[in-house]
């Protein structure tokens, strides 16, 4: 390890330097792990940074060695940034809805890591962020607490979802599918429509009677661009076996070449409804009962498979643009920068002898989403016994708890507390972080033979000493099905729930994902989709039980008898879905009765 001076600038103030400090780094690291290491001790929400060495610009790939940086040697860290970047950054966030003042800064410190304060403070403005959007008044108009963008073209026109929809059908229609329309919504404003009007989209949009008219089949076009004949195609059928009513009630055969009708005894003991039928249809003996247009040519059918498949690979695409959206790298490593922070300060700081430590959460798993994050730090220590949890755990977390507050700065961790069974703290102010301390087991096996030695309310401090099996069970699994995963993960964030009872947890939706994929083995995310919500539509009827780490007859035979039962993979005396902590009702009927996109 090297010790190294940082002098922090911006670009707007070269020559004065913010503020000076000391960082250790490793000689073989390479400048952009340098740079990553400076922006998270300093809380820097500015991506485009330069480290200069004695007036020369470090290439993010070369190690820090390479440009004969030694111990205290002094670094420039460039910040290229100004008031008109948290300007961008803060329009950015305003481009879906207005906001108040505290939304728009708790949505900032989300998405950068950084209350918008510090981020104005790292650029010399002392102003508090109210302030600032006052002074800013070409950009940003605050009534009653309330912050709106000043659009370029009218003074204070806030934003409109209808008139952002009618841009989207100008652009791409004049007529779209709901669902679709509602999938180009969410790419541009990375917001949802059901989630700002508070309503279902097509219930909107029945409402906006101005602007738009509602078509069968799920279709909505423009009521400027609207004909009457429109509503007359989309009627048509589609498929040469559905059938059109007459109006005497029956169904009216199609033009065609005469057949053999069947005998009137025939219909009458075939089916009433046809007896009551005026005229019998004619009949086809390979296609049954005949519609009204005449069958397909083979061109015409080879043209509407390749259209399907345009369709399938447009809808596939849509689903990757908002995993695109939803899933950054860049936050990821923040997060990840951060937890390696605390676990040396519990290691270096605190008397545990610790042999371990493993990650898991969505974090340690690998399937964390922006906004919507959690990770828990396990540590693995020596001496500690498997037994009698409530008489030695909470002195060590009270412990590790004073640890924490006395080492770990606030602009890493704050609301550090104890729980019964863990450290609960706030990292950055963007994710909740669970630490927690198993015995060291010597295998798997040990851990469920101590586990199924005490009772059930024992066991739920057994639960960290599965966190390594728990996280690889997820981790493993191939990428498109961890796609999947954050993508039901931001589905879940969409839905209102009345109570944490009824909200399903990311292990919930992490099984169900990776069940729904081994047995379906789906060719695309829509489909993968389409399954998860079919299996969470039924989601009272599930019986899953794994056998990677252990076979049925280990499972605790109480957990049998409940219904639904999704267990544990790695737990044999867990299972996830026990109606004592969840409440699947309200998950069945969004499941079965909403759109992914709305």
């Amino acid at each position: 390890m090297i010790k190294i001076q940082v002098n922090l600038k911006t670009t707007a103030q070269s020559e004065t330097v913010n503020s000076k400090f000391e960082l250790s780094v490793k000689a073989d690291e390479s400048v952009r792990c340098v740079k990553e290491k400076i922006a998270a001790s300093q809380l820097i929400a500015f991506p485009d940074q330069l480290l200069l060495f004695e007036g020369k610009s470090l290439s993010d790939e070369e190690l820090i060695a390479n440009y004969g940086v030694k111990d205290f040697s002094s670094l420039d860290f460039v910040l290229q940034a100004s008031e008109d970047s948290i300007v961008q950054q803060l329009s950015e966030l305003l481009q879906a809805r207005d906001l108040t003042c505290d939304e728009l800064a708790l949505l900032y410190c989300y998405k950068h890591g950084v209350s918008v304060n510090q981020a104005l403070k790292t650029i010399g403005c002392e102003m508090k962020l109210q302030d600032f959007l006052k002074k800013q008044q070409e950009k940003f108009c605050v009534e009653n607490n309330r912050v709106s963008l000043v659009r370029e073209d009218t003074s204070l026109k806030p934003f409109s979802v209808s008139k952002e929809l009618e841009k989207i059908l100008k652009e791409s229609g004049p007529t779209m599918d709901i669902t679709t329309l509602c999938s180009k919504f969410i790419q541009k404003f990375n917001v949802s429509v059901s989630s700002i009007v508070g309503i279902r989209p097509a219930d909107f949009l029945e409402q906006e009677t101005d602007m738009f008219v509602l078509l069968p089949r799920g279709n909505v076009t423009l009521k400027a661009t609207y004909k009457p004949e429109q509503m007359q195609e989309q009627r048509a059928p589609q498929h040469p076996w559905q059938r059109s009513k007459s109006p005497a009630g029956g169904r009216r055969a199609s033009p065609g070449p005469a057949r053999r009708q069947p005998s009137p005894n025939r219909w009458a003991a075939g089916n009433d409804r046809w007896a009551r039928s005026q005229s019998p249809p004619a009949m086809n003996r390979n296609q049954g009962w005949r519609a009204q247009s005449p069958p397909r040519t083979y061109a015409q059918m080879a043209s509407r498979t390749v259209a399907l498949q345009q369709d399938q690979t447009r809808s596939d695409q849509m689903y990757h643009d908002l995993h695109t959206k939803i899933s950054s790298r860049s936050f990821n490593s923040r997060i990840a920068q951060t937890l390696n922070t605390i676990i040396e300060v519990v290691k270096e700081k605190s008397f545990l002898n610790i042999q371990s430590v493993a990650k898991g959460g969505s974090v340690g798993k690998g399937t964390a989403i922006i906004g919507c994050s959690d990770a828990e730090i396990v540590f693995f220590v020596h001496g500690l016994p498997s037994v009698k949890h409530p008489k030695w755990l909470p002195p060590l977390l009270k412990s590790v708890q004073s640890t924490l507050e006395q080492h770990l700065p606030q602009s890493q961790a704050t609301d550090i507390q104890c729980t019964q069974t863990s450290v609960v703290l706030k990292a950055k102010n963007l994710i909740t972080v669970n630490l927690q301390f198993s015995p060291v087991f010597n295998a798997y096996a040990d851990t469920v033979q101590a586990l199924g030695g005490c009772g059930p309310q024992l066991r739920k401090y057994f639960e960290p000493s599965f966190i390594k099996e728990a996280a690889q069970f997820v981790s493993k699994q191939a990428g498109q099905v961890k796609v999947t995963i954050r993508l039901l993960k931001w589905w879940r964030e969409q839905q209102a729930w009345s109570c944490a009872l009824t909200r399903p947890g990311d292990y919930l939706l992490e099984l169900v994902a990776i069940y729904s994929a081994q047995q379906t083995k789906p060719k695309d995310q829509v489909q993968a989709v389409a399954n998860c919500m079919s299996l969470l539509a039924r989601f009272d009827e599930l019986r899953i039980v794994w056998t990677n780490f252990y076979t049925k007859s280990d499972v605790w035979a109480p957990l049998m008898l409940q219904k639904p039962l999704l267990m544990d993979p790695v737990n044999p005396f867990v299972n996830v879905a026990d109606p004592q902590t969840f409440d699947p009702r309200e998950l069945m009927q969004l499941a079965s009765t909403t759109h992914f996109f709305w």
